[in-house]
């Protein structure tokens, strides 16, 4: 017997389960919450399996039920992406490539390369977002995204990584800080001093930790911002110190007085690495732009 459900059912079940409850399912879709539910139990009906289950304060999900809203999520922003890129092509549009890449990358990188492949290629639409780098893994593996910039080599049979650009993280303090004289140092001796963090999930936070833990020491973190810049903001306050990518900084290093400390642990100087999924051909818009960050970052 087919299954058989679409596009809204899936927005539903999302919409359900991230509120915890259809009647706030209902009020975010502007939808009556017996509409949803007849839906959802259409859907768990179709799908032969219990997706939620129903008590006095809410809902949560069951095992099969989680399983569905990480695809479902997917999926749903796939055919999002897929609309607009074909609503494009009326508008003059000839191609779409979604771009996946870590801060790092966004930050120092791609503003000048992305212009100069614009230029080249006014018609195509570049679709840019900012993850960090497990995300930017399973985004290429998904589907969700056609090509990605990295900062950590993972192993994966069906992922291919090239060089892309070279990374270099330094230790900022502010001035008259009691590092400010050393030229270069390992991240252990500023561990006696509050650091302002980044994404705990990001490949930066993971160095910061392993470095603390070879130390024997706790990561000494006060606060975690979104941002960069918000770090050599947060540092020229006197609240802590921070680990930076170099090039990404330099501006605010400049403006703000900071001290830029060369760090000599092995893991602040990063390979970037471009990313595509094997065995799949790129499309020709996808191809152009890998082409042209690989011939980029031998500039």
């Amino acid at each position: 017997m087919s299954t058989r459900f679409d596009w809204r059912d899936l927005e539903l079940f999302v919409a359900a389960a991230e509120a915890g409850s259809i009647a706030r399912a209902a009020e975010r879709s502007h939808t009556v919450a017996s509409a949803i539910s007849k839906r959802l139990s259409d859907l768990e009906g179709a799908l032969g399996v219990a997706l939620l289950e129903r008590h006095r304060r809410g809902i949560s999900l069951t095992p099969a039920g989680e399983v569905l809203l990480g695809r479902a999520r997917g999926l749903i922003e796939q055919a999002r992406q897929l609309e607009s890129e074909i609503r494009g092509f009326g508008a003059g549009m000839t191609g779409q490539v979604r771009l996946f890449a870590n801060i790092s990358a966004i930050v120092q990188f791609l503003p000048a390369a992305l212009a100069r492949f614009a230029e080249e290629n006014p018609n195509l639409q570049i679709h840019l977002e900012e993850q960090v780098s497990s995300r930017v893994v399973q985004a290429v593996l998904e589907g969700t995204a056609d090509i990605g910039i990295v900062s950590d080599l993972i192993q994966h049979p069906d992922l291919e990584q090239l060089p892309f650009r070279c990374d270099e993280l330094v230790l900022l303090v502010p001035p008259g800080h009691a590092l400010q004289n050393k030229r270069q140092l390992a991240f252990a001796e500023a561990l006696d001093f509050p650091l302002i963090g980044l994404h705990a999930s990001g490949a930066l936070h993971a160095y910061l930790l392993r470095a603390a833990a070879e130390a024997g020491r706790e990561l000494p973190l006060r606060i975690r911002v979104t941002s960069f810049d918000a770090v050599c903001a947060m540092v020229a306050a006197g609240l802590g110190v921070g680990v930076v990518p170099r090039m990404a900084t330099t501006p605010y290093v400049a403006s703000l007085g900071l001290v830029s400390l060369e760090l000599t642990d092995p893991w602040a100087k990063r390979q970037l690495h471009l990313c595509r999924r094997l065995g799949q051909p790129l499309a020709p818009a996808v191809q152009r732009l890998y082409d042209h960050l690989l011939q980029d970052s031998h500039r």
